[in-house]
């Protein structure tokens, strides 16, 4: 029986591909011998006029040098050059105007060193255990099938010589040793999470659809039954909110970092699934993964279905109302038990972040690919945060102004359908427009003042207006001083800060810190050098300010009317 499976299986490749053989692009990936890289054999239909381009990124999610993780590029086929162009992204190879097909091999190899560090995760991972891509970075494209594609191709891969425990899983299937994958777009296929090894590959049904949650390593915080349980209950909340069970296969890929001290995580989300790496030590949290499957989760829909016009003009919502929904999802559905208490606590924690951001009044004409991914402390958790108060304060207010009729909820289910029916993007002519719809006031002063121009919401007034209970006062994060430009001294200090209480100086060399941006319950470290001598300085970075802070109480629990 499994002689004939393969046997259909191979017949189907060789039908698909004869179909559209000119739309189709044809991958055999196999291991080194010594599993430190991955050897990719592609084949395609030659453009006709003689020149061949294939695309690689050299620069992409945060990353450059990209091209540094390729070798041994070679053209097979006959009387054909290759030549690279690393500044344009490109390789083009000439042959002659006859050539009915182009066979080319390269492999991809881990240009990282040491351990797995959280910024090292973007870039090929390739160990003799295991290995972590993205397709972006992993597979070239020919330039001239995307264009007479029309960006609908053809693309199957021949995972070749892998043995049957060696688990394989990507955007595409779980599992599988020959993918067939029709009419997908350069962006959906080139932004795809493959990884393969040593992960354990845990299926679960929901509503008739398949996820999978694969995972790796040791972890010292959990068990993978617990976050199968969150990613399960996630899955379904989220889907039962949109409306929406359309989706048959998707993953969740999970590798642990290397972390001293403190914790970090991150995600993406992909196509038909999303990617997530975190430290694995006794400092990660359980809740901070909830937050962070919750967050990747709904860009399913938000940021994936729902797109942005101009993606980081419009970050405030493919990431801010993703962060709100975030937290609503998990009090609603009472997520790892978390309810509305969990709700105003990580809200508040919100408020507090962008209360205390140096960027917090940045104009949104500002927010660029560059300086989102520039690491300037504040820039990259603007829109985030932002965004979230906003789609706090039109949900209430919508309710409010509908007698509890409607809410957000009713105007992102409009942008859905609206993105389903004629693929309208966020624009924000068309996010005022929309709104506008379950307001009775026009929405667009508001917008232009704390979106647009940037500047900080009224937060006291706001919660008065929605008639919500607060402590007048908070308890903030703050360093009490300011960097030099180079980060290597203190350019300047708050004489009333715990900084310059426990001994920091303006013109203070910095040697070394440690701190958690954003935490009030951790010391901030400071080594210093000041007269020739290195000096320790330990204190929290704290103080109290004029910020309203939601009461965790039945009574705001109630008004929330989740």
């Amino acid at each position: 029986m499994k002689k004939f499976i393969l046997v259909l299986s191979v017949l189907c490749l060789c039908f698909s591909c004869s179909k559209t053989l000119d739309h189709t692009i044809n991958y055999t990936i196999t291991h080194s011998e010594d599993h430190s890289s991955l050897n990719i054999k592609m084949t395609f239909q030659a453009n006709e006029n003689g020149q061949t381009t294939l695309l690689f990124q050299d620069k992409a999610w945060g990353q450059d040098s990209l091209h540094n993780v390729i070798h041994d590029i070679k053209v097979l086929s006959e009387q054909a050059e290759i030549t690279t162009n690393r500044d344009s992204g490109w390789y083009v190879i000439s042959h002659p105007k006859n050539l009915d097909q182009i066979e080319v091999e390269y492999a991809i190899n881990q240009d990282s060193k040491g351990d797995l560090k959280t910024r090292q995760a973007y870039r090929p991972i390739i160990q003799p255990q295991y290995f972590h891509l993205f397709s972006h970075n992993f597979f070239m494209l020919p330039k001239h099938v995307l264009k007479q594609s029309e960006d609908s191709f053809n693309v199957n891969i021949s995972w070749s010589d892998f043995p049957e425990d060696y688990k394989l899983v990507n955007s595409f299937g779980s599992g599988e040793h020959l993918q067939i994958i029709e009419g997908i777009s350069e962006e959906k296929f080139h932004t795809a999470v493959f990884v393969g090894g040593d992960f354990r590959a845990h299926e679960i049904n929901i509503n008739g659809n398949k996820v999978v949650f694969a995972n790796r390593g040791d972890w010292e915080v959990f068990e993978d039954s617990e976050m199968l349980s969150i990613l399960e209950k996630t899955v379904t909340a989220q889907r039962e909110f949109w409306q929406d069970n359309s989706q048959k296969y998707y993953v969740v890929t999970m590798i642990p970092t290397v972390q001293e001290r403190g914790s970090s995580f991150q995600g993406s989300g992909l196509t038909n699934s999303f990617a997530t790496n975190a430290s694995n030590n006794e400092y990660l949290e359980v809740s901070g993964l909830v937050y962070l499957f919750n967050h990747e989760l709904q860009h399913n829909w938000i940021g994936s279905l729902i797109r942005n016009d101009d993606e980081e003009k419009q970050y405030w919502f493919s990431e801010g109302f993703t962060d709100y929904y975030t937290l609503k999802n998990i009090a609603k559905n009472e997520i790892y038990n978390y309810d509305e208490s969990y709700f105003i606590n990580e809200f508040n924690a919100f408020v507090k972040a962008l209360y205390t951001n140096p960027e917090r009044e940045m104009p949104n004409s500002e927010m660029t690919y560059e300086n989102f991914w520039s690491g300037k402390e504040g820039i990259q958790k603007l829109p985030y945060r932002r965004g979230a108060f906003l789609a706090f304060y039109l949900d209430q207010k919508i309710k409010q102004d509908s007698d509890g009729t409607k809410s957000l909820d009713d105007v992102m289910l409009d942008f859905k359908n609206d993105a389903e029916k004629t693929e309208q993007k966020i624009t924000h002519a068309y996010f005022i427009k929309t709104v506008n719809k379950y307001l009775k006031e026009d929405f667009q002063p508001f917008f232009t003042k704390h979106i647009e121009e940037g500047k900080l919401f009224d937060f006291k007034s706001i919660y008065n207006e929605l008639a919500f209970e607060y402590e007048p006062t908070s308890k903030v994060f703050d360093l009490g001083f300011t960097f030099s430009e180079d980060r290597k001294q203190i350019a300047s200090i708050d004489e009333n800060s715990e900084a310059y209480k426990a001994g920091l100086r303006q013109g203070d060399s910095v040697k070394g810190m440690s701190y958690y941006y954003d935490s009030i319950d951790h010391e901030a470290e400071f080594t210093i050098e000041r007269e020739g001598k290195e000096v320790l300085v330990k204190y929290l970075p704290i103080k109290e300010v004029d910020l309203p802070k939601l009461l965790d109480n039945d009574f705001n629990k109630s008004h929330l009317d989740f």
